[in-house]
């Protein structure tokens, strides 16, 4: 009887080892305290983590997926380099695909949903204030989610895979950038102020420069002279091939790339 209860409590247990495992390696990798291009090997990160060779192996796969980690037949683990190809590719899907989730969703948002954002910034504010920015992921998080909350399952698991692929940009952001939350919780608010209004258009492309920004910066402070070509059309596309002034909910910020149309050609 009780090596029947073993047997079946213990999958379960591996499994809460597995998320366990991999959420305490991502969050080394997202500090940098396994810098990127650093070679491990599993034995190493078993000491680091206590995990047994299953569950590590498995944490491993799931890192691997998200584009932190690579492995290599007798070369071991390598903390994945971030690549700026992949960062341009990211943003921009993001850009595109965010962008039209949010003017899909925002007019069917309802007074509760507009609530539980209203209650996201507040939570974001006050972690902002503590300076705490750990405290300000999980209601950032689901400020995003709830944006995008009435498009298709489908479209928003693949949102929320590159929002993770996305997640060590945006740290580097906050390292390097020590206005970035500030900047960040006005962007948010203007956002949240088109959501009210329900003005879907507005609020898609408030949303495309605030995510842009994150790649600008980041490229920028990586590699001066590379062209975010991918997030920079991505841009432009959502908000005019004109790149059309966006209207000023909240405290009148224009948004990254927006000008007049003499930069067409551009």
């Amino acid at each position: 009887m009780t090596s029947n209860v073993v047997a079946e409590e213990a999958p379960q247990r591996q499994g809460n080892d597995v998320a366990r495992v991999h959420a305490d390696l991502r969050s080394m990798i997202l500090d940098c305290t396994l810098e990127p291009g650093r070679r491990i090997s599993q034995t190493e990160l078993s000491r680091l983590t206590g995990a047994g060779r299953t569950p590590l192996r498995e944490a491993l796969r799931m890192l691997q997926q998200e584009g932190l980690v690579r492995a290599e037949l007798n070369k071991g683990i390598t903390i994945a380099a971030l690549d700026l190809d992949d960062l341009d590719c990211i943003y921009a899907y993001r850009v595109s695909i965010e962008a039209v989730a949010v003017r899909i969703t925002v007019p069917l948002l309802t007074d509760l949903e507009l609530h539980e954002l209203d209650r996201t910034i507040t939570l974001m504010g006050a972690a902002i204030e503590r300076g705490d920015r750990d405290e300000f992921e999980l209601p950032h998080r689901r400020f995003h989610q709830l944006l995008v909350s009435h498009v298709q399952d489908s479209a928003r698991a693949r949102l929320a895979i590159d929002a993770e692929r996305a997640e060590r940009v945006r740290r580097l952001l906050m390292q390097g950038d020590r206005h970035s939350l500030g900047k960040a919780d006005s962007e948010h608010r203007e956002i949240l102020a088109a959501a009210h209004a329900r003005d879907g258009v507005a609020a898609s492309r408030l949303l495309a420069s605030h995510l842009a920004r994150s790649a600008f910066y980041v490229a920028a402070q990586l590699e001066p002279t590379y062209d975010t070509v991918l997030t920079r059309t991505a841009l432009r596309t959502v908000l005019g091939e004109e790149v059309l002034q966006v209207p000023k909910w909240g405290g009148g910020r224009t948004p990254v790339g927006a000008g007049t149309g003499r930069e067409k050609g551009a």
